[in-house]
């Protein structure tokens, strides 16, 4: 099966809301204008294409489960538009073809198999009308990658060939000496399996930089699932009922770096977050999260520490969630915890870090226990290793071992991948 065959078979393109529809429409409004053709005609013509492809070899192999192997290719082109009167287009399609369903896609009925989230199909990955005209102010209006600080409760999932990205209206200030404002207002979202999610979601927050030693954040997610029906991929919390999951999470965040002697810095990070009920969600929802951790790191080596608390309400009958994060970086890349368990999840994990020129290298490993109880959940060793082939290629090869001890399946994890960028 070539892969053009594979690219045919495989569209299944998603439509942009309303809402974007119409910021396009905008634009089109705007080149009707005959005043200003020529400039616009520039804007238009003189973009920048960009252009990435990522085929990715992966395995899975899951106690109790059929070994699962995917052999998938992810393509993005995109065009940016020049400004024009403060004003640019972005739009960016995606495909991503598959060989087989010798593994569980998550909607290709496959259940036998391990999951590897990763199903073929096709559509729109970014659309959206930008405005800069303000000073320092960028404000978004259609299909786009959101993303606060480290992608920890809001993210774009890159790591999967097919990323999230969202249906929002964002806005961005930076006037403040210091400081950063950013709020978002989400209707939808395009989610892993390329489904599509209509939300009423809210997303703000406040970032204060006063020196390299300390920034500090303060943010509110407030998500909301408004969908009529069942929605393959749309974020899960272990309770029933399709809004009960919807979730108000608010929190501050310090972090920095600080020279030591010796050429050493010290890193460090430290996070609190209370997640209550929002827009219908179960009132069980009443669970903390903390996070505090450090990075010594002397090129080309560097050595952290992190504990990771997702908390359990009182009962252990709810896990503290980030329905919208990056979940594959954190809680170990066998994935055994996108959704955090009904008694919550504390990680304790130490990471090493090396950069020889132009391989990166890593091992991590962790140490799970449930908040409620203190109950052994089980281990993990992620490892790591990319080689920056030429200044637009790279290979990639990852490791995950996750060895249960009293939650979820032992799994073990490979994936060999190239990624070319232009």
């Amino acid at each position: 099966m070539t892969y053009s065959h594979l690219l045919r078979t495989s569209l299944r393109p998603k439509p942009l809301s309303t809402r974007a529809a119409l910021a396009l429409m905008a634009l089109a409004a705007m080149q009707a204008a005959p005043a200003r053709a020529d400039d616009l005609s520039e804007a238009l013509t003189q973009g920048t294409f960009s252009l990435q492809l990522r085929p990715r070899v992966e395995t899975v192999d899951q106690t109790g489960k059929q070994n699962s192997e995917a052999a998938t290719v992810r393509t993005m082109l995109g065009y940016a538009t020049k400004t024009f009167d403060g004003f640019s287009v972005t739009v960016q399609l995606i495909d991503v073809a598959h060989g087989g369903d010798d593994y569980n896609s998550l909607i290709n009925g496959e259940t036998r198999h391990a999951n590897i989230p990763d199903p073929g199909g096709a559509g729109v990955n970014q659309a959206f009308l930008q405005y800069s005209g303000l000073p320092q102010t960028n404000v978004k209006l259609g299909r786009q990658i959101l993303i606060e600080d480290d992608e920890r409760f809001v993210g774009k999932i890159d790591f999967r060939q097919t990323m999230q990205t969202f249906d929002a209206a964002s806005f961005e200030n930076s006037s403040i000496p210091m400081t950063k404002i950013n709020a978002s207002y989400v209707w939808g979202i395009k989610n892993i399996l390329n489904q599509y999610v209509p939300t009423q979601t809210y997303l703000a927050e406040a970032s204060v930089t006063a020196a390299k030693f300390l920034k500090l954040d303060g943010f509110g997610y407030w998500y909301g699932n408004v969908a009529d029906r069942a929605i393959p991929g749309a974020a899960a919390c272990g309770l029933a009922g399709i809004r009960a999951c919807d979730s108000a999470t608010y929190g501050v965040r310090a972090s920095g770096v600080v020279a030591l002697p010796g050429a050493v810095k010290l890193g460090y990070e430290g996070t609190y977050a209370t997640q209550r009920p929002y827009d219908g969600g179960s009132s069980l929802i009443d669970a903390d999260y903390w996070h505090v951790g450090a990075k010594l790191t002397l090129k080309p080596v560097s050595i952290g520490l992190d504990d990771m608390m997702m908390g359990s309400n009182s009962a252990g009958s709810y896990g503290f969630q980030t329905p919208l994060a990056t979940k594959h970086a954190f809680n170990g890349w066998a994935e055994t915890f996108l959704t955090t368990p009904a008694k919550g999840l504390d990680s304790k994990y130490v990471t090493l870090g090396v950069t020889p020129g132009k391989a990166t290298l890593l091992a991590r490993y962790y140490v799970y226990h449930s908040d409620d109880q203190n109950l052994k959940y089980g281990n993990e060793w992620d490892l790591s290793a990319g080689y920056q082939l030429t200044s637009h290629l790279k290979a990639t090869a990852e490791y995950a071992d996750y060895r249960a001890q009293g939650f979820g399946l032992s799994t073990k994890a490979a994936w060999a991948y190239l990624t070319f960028s232009m």
